[in-house]
């Protein structure tokens, strides 16, 4: 890997990070201009193919899906978030995760009992995290909360590792 493109995975990482720490603190509006801002830098210097966009719509769309489910079903009250969907904040996260797919967090395709090993041990503690960030409350016990969410992206990871092996097959 050329020493450019290893400055642009930390590039990525970096950038959905800081994304991150804004987003959380639940204002919609910095996280949009946050997002705005990323997604120039993402395009300009990652020039997407049509596989990665496709990741970039499917996996924000999956994940707002289950997260707003996850809310309408009374287990968590985010802050921001209307009585359908949830915040545009976490809306923001989704789209800047997927972002780092096929980027920074390539590396967790590679193997394939890491996608679910990550989904389930560490996401959470980033759950945990931006839910007391955000002034978003838990409305069940923050552990049977946190491993639904657990559940949720160890399964969503495993199937981003199986499309991702399934390109890269394709491709060859």
């Amino acid at each position: 890997m050329a020493k450019e493109s290893k400055h642009l995975l930390v590039l990525n990482a970096l950038l959905f990070q800081l994304v991150w720490f804004i987003a959380v603190q639940g204002n919609n509006l910095y996280a949009l201009l946050a997002l705005v801002f990323l997604l120039v830098a993402h395009f300009s210097l990652m020039k997407p193919d049509k596989h990665e966009l496709r990741l970039i719509f499917a996996v924000p769309a999956v994940g707002i899906i289950a997260d707003s489910l996850i809310m309408n079903t009374g287990w968590i009250e985010y802050h921001n978030a209307n009585h359908f969907m949830i915040p545009i904040w976490l809306c923001v996260l989704w789209i800047a995760f997927a972002t780092t797919l096929k980027h920074s967090m390539s590396w967790a395709f590679k193997t394939p009992w890491l996608p679910p090993l990550l989904g389930l041990l560490v996401v959470p503690f980033s759950y945990w995290a931006g839910i007391k960030l955000s002034k978003s409350q838990p409305l069940i016990p923050m552990e049977r909360l946190l491993l639904m969410e657990g559940l949720i992206w160890a399964v969503l990871l495993t199937l981003i590792g199986h499309t991702e092996k399934k390109q890269e097959q394709s491709l060859c």
